[in-house]
């Protein structure tokens, strides 16, 4: 595993240094080190989990390197069932996009004819390779950071050498920032961009609302809530996720707890002496989320763990609980949580 993940830095560094002079080798390099540091993951659990399931496991052909290692997207899906750790639906098109412009590199890439054209390819680059390392570099220090912490200082170190690219955006920010200001006179609120670093990020001042944060230099997009904090009365803010800490008083919220916060206890009270069942808690089979899904004050449905967002739920055939999933042929196969007719039958 250690040499998975210093070949990941080293080909970071590498992705860095050639954006210049050479772009193409620059997004082979950062595709290259996105997969290592998925792999790298796995292997933490097991190293046959990073042998591509058209082969068999054989420890010798492993060590040796005589084997083909698995995809992007197979890492994900054995991230997701294996590990039990996947990646966001965020961040896995984030990486599918820097395989996608690799593949696009490898087999079809041409130098740019003009200096605007060359510009205009370098500022592509820097966009998709801020927005995944953003994405990378949460998994490294958060999600997966008992397993990456020992290269803290790498981390560290690649982040700045990745921040270096911001004046690339600039003459992007300047372009866009009385138009920004226009907006800000209007109401609009604007936070600093995690990605780029510009206060370029549309923001909202709702609370208990998802919303979409996107920013207008480097495309970031990301999913966010707020929350007053109930034991300090701090804002909280939620990304991408219902996990989350207040920086005032520490208290560490997880979706089971959020969904309690954003839930109407008083309507839904009401509701279930009515004998309606519209507020009860639905599980999410986008993430497998249970009890996680709530009701909103304005009659939508939210999923406290992954923040998907829909308007209605649908209820189990077999085990009648609400569910974000297509409920068509549930009472025979069942729902994220349950297996339905067809389980119960095969158990007997």
């Amino acid at each position: 595993m250690e040499r998975l993940v210093e070949n990941g830095f080293d080909f970071l560094r590498k992705a860095v240094d050639d954006l210049n002079d050479y772009p193409k080798f620059s997004i082979i390099h950062f595709h290259a080190a996105v997969e290592l540091f998925l792999k790298a993951r796995l292997m933490d659990e097991h190293w046959s989990l990073v042998i591509s399931q058209r082969q068999e496991p054989d420890w010798e052909k492993f060590i040796s390197g005589n084997f083909q290692s698995v995809s992007l997207d197979g890492a994900a899906e054995r991230l997701e069932k294996v590990a039990r750790s996947g990646l966001t639906k965020q961040e896995l098109q984030s990486f599918r996009e820097v395989t996608k412009h690799r593949n696009k590199a490898v087999h079809f890439f041409h130098e740019a004819h003009s200096e605007e054209e060359n510009r205009g390819k370098l500022l592509s680059i820097v966009k998709q390779q801020l927005t995944a390392w953003y994405f990378l570099h949460q998994l490294l220090i958060r999600r997966w950071e008992g397993i990456f912490a020992k290269w803290s200082e790498s981390i560290a170190e690649i982040d700045k050498k990745l921040r270096s690219l911001h004046p690339y955006l600039q003459i992007t920010y300047e372009q866009i920032q009385p138009e920004i200001e226009k907006r800000k006179l209007k109401g609009e609120n604007f936070c600093s961009c995690p990605s780029c670093g510009f206060e370029s990020q549309q923001d909202e001042s709702d609370k208990k609302v998802v919303y979409e944060a996107k920013c207008l230099v480097c495309s970031l997009t990301e999913k966010k809530l707020k929350l007053e904090c109930p034991e300090c009365s701090h804002e909280v803010v939620f990304t991408n996720e219902g996990f989350g800490r207040c920086e005032n008083c520490g208290k560490n919220f997880e979706p089971e707890e959020l969904a309690g916060e954003l839930i109407d206890s008083g309507a839904a009270h009401i509701a279930f002496q009515d004998g309606d069942d519209s507020w009860d808690l639905g599980n999410c089979s986008d993430c497998d989320g249970y009890h996680t899904v709530v009701r909103t004050d304005d009659e939508s449905y939210v999923c406290t763990s992954c923040f998907l967002s829909l308007e209605h739920l649908k209820w189990c055939g077999w085990c009648n609980e609400p569910n974000t999933g297509d409920m068509e042929h549930s009472s025979w196969a069942g729902c994220s949580h349950c297996d339905g007719r067809a389980g119960w039958e095969k158990d007997d």
